[in-house]
């Protein structure tokens, strides 16, 4: 069992200025039972309706959060400290898209599938899709908009009820969030957001939530498999990764520094799918890490309040422990890195690229880094490449820059990632259409797309007869008898590509069948 809860409140701070923007109220522990006792009582009645008038709810939905489109951004901007632009551009827009997309498809995603049988003419069978009952989404910092929207809407939509902690960084997005879809007309209690720490999130596994869907580190989403293990609880985790861009000899060097530039330092860097591994073919390495370093030094850098940034501020202060130890730990073992200052009052860092003989054995190459900082190495074949792409413990996304969009193509197939985009980096996370998800310690389970909706349901095969006229004994059942056996002895014959040899067992097992029926009867 969870301790109980000791934090009673939390500060919502301005990561850029560390100014505090609010001071809110903690969900005690022991105030769990009864929302998870309302969310029962909500979905219940939420299942009951039919899908296309949940969606309805979405619809409305997707109108509220366009009205609101401005004040969210600012919000969003504020609190995580990324660019007004990059709030708007990669959380909102993603998100007003994916309401109209899950709308629009849900309907027919929740149809039960019948499934052709080959054997059983006689009788039919088909997939029945049912809600989970009440899922938990505890969502992260960095994103705290998209990635917890695109889920409950999904949740939601699948007709199950939805407890969601926001991450205690970011809790005023995730009331934000709430209010938006009380403001929509959901039902009461289909979605409850509760405010605390790591302590919250865990006393929710407590409740036994019939999913958990978690969102942030590798250690914590291991502690939450562990603690789901007890009670069987089914989880989907997309966690952390170390994802590399593979840039061939042939690519235009604008273009592929263009590439890693955004892919790298969007949200600076503090993004899963970042592109924080750059492997370059060895004939155009030195050129591309100067062009590199060019376009980093130009980034703006500064306080989101005031517009005309392309970066912004560090956001989660413990994070920057870990910047400082990949960074010293590089510059100790003789890696050259560019950039990777912080400012004085250490609420920004520098754009870092970091290069080296030895870059590959040390962590700022091998472990998330989650900032601003990229590591740069060669190869000097595509087998190589593709090697040194794999050597990974994450297996997130990879992206590959080149001309040749068909070898381009051959590559991602090699890539054990769950995403591979090719002259395109980090951004597919934001399509609704598209599965998200990784393997190894990057995740389980996929969001996003018909994939990630059946995330959100229980699935039944339901198997029945075509008419009450095929109602009869399977001729499988006991007692075993003689010709049963010679008749399905026939059907192995049956399955043979030889025509000749079906042709010839078909009228043995039609004698045989038809004998043991006959007998069937007799009994």
């Amino acid at each position: 069992m969870t301790e109980m809860n000791t934090l009673d409140s939390l500060e919502s701070k301005d990561p850029t200025t560390g100014e505090l923007i609010r001071r809110l109220d903690c969900t005690p522990v022991n105030a769990l039972p009864e929302i998870f006792l309302r969310a029962r009582s909500a979905q219940a009645k939420w299942a009951a309706i039919p899908a296309k008038k949940r969606v309805a709810h979405l619809h409305a939905l997707q109108e509220t959060l366009i009205h609101h489109v401005d004040d969210v951004a600012a919000l969003i901007s504020r609190e995580n400290g990324k660019p007004l632009f990059e709030a708007m551009m990669n959380e909102l827009l993603p998100s007003v898209d994916m309401v109209r997309y899950v709308a629009k498809h849900a309907p027919g995603w929740s149809k039960s599938r019948s499934i052709p049988l080959t054997l059983m003419k006689h009788r039919r069978s088909y997939l029945h899709y049912w809600p989970y009952g009440v899922v938990a989404i505890i969502s992260p910092w960095n994103y705290p908009f998209l990635l917890p929207f695109g889920e409950i809407i999904m949740a939601l939509a699948a007709g199950n009820a939805v407890v969601f902690k926001p991450s205690e960084v970011t809790p005023l997005v995730g009331l934000k969030i709430q209010e938006l879809f009380d403001e929509a007309g959901f039902p009461p209690d289909i979605l409850q957001t509760v405010i605390g720490d790591g302590q919250i999130g865990a006393a929710i596994i407590d409740q036994k939530p019939d999913k958990i869907f978690f969102t942030g580190s590798v250690p914590t989403g291991r502690k939450i498999m562990a603690a789901a293990a007890r009670t069987l609880t089914p989880v989907n985790l997309e966690l952390g990764g170390k994802d590399a861009m593979i840039v061939l000899a042939d690519a235009d060097l604008d273009y592929a520094t263009s590439a890693a530039l955004w892919g790298g330092f969007s949200n600076s860097g503090q993004v899963c799918a970042s592109t924080e591994r750059i492997l370059v073919h060895e004939s155009i390495a030195e050129h591309f890490v100067d062009l590199l370093k060019a376009k980093a030094a130009q980034l703006r850098q500064g306080s989101s309040a005031m517009g005309g940034n392309d970066l912004g501020s560090i956001t989660f202060e413990k994070q920057k422990a870990i910047y400082d130890r990949h960074l010293q730990q590089a510059r100790q073992n003789g890696a050259h890195v560019s950039g990777g200052e912080f400012s004085a009052d250490r609420r920004f860092l520098k754009p870092a690229i970091v290069t080296g003989a030895q870059i590959e054995s040390l962590e700022v190459y091998k472990e998330e880094t989650f900032g601003p900082v990229v590591a740069v190495t060669t190869f000097k074949s595509v087998a190589e490449a593709v090697r040194k792409a794999n050597d990974s413990k994450y297996g997130l996304l990879a992206s590959v820059i080149t001309r040749n969009l068909s070898l381009g193509e051959q590559i991602a197939k090699q890539l054990e990632v769950g995403t591979v985009t090719v002259n395109e980096v980090t951004y597919t996370a934001g399509l609704g259409e598209t599965p998200w998800g990784g393997i190894k310690d990057s995740g389980i389970g996929r969001s996003h797309s018909e994939v990630g909706f059946y995330e959100f349901l229980q699935i039944r095969h339901i198997h029945v007869p075509r008419s009450r006229l095929f109602v009869f004994k399977s001729p499988w059942w006991f007692p075993y008898s003689p010709y049963q056996m010679a008749a399905f002895r026939q059907l192995f014959h049956l399955y043979s590509r030889s025509w000749t040899e079906r042709i010839k067992a078909f009228p043995i097992f039609l004698w045989n069948l038809v004998q043991f029926l006959k007998n069937e009867r007799r009994l």
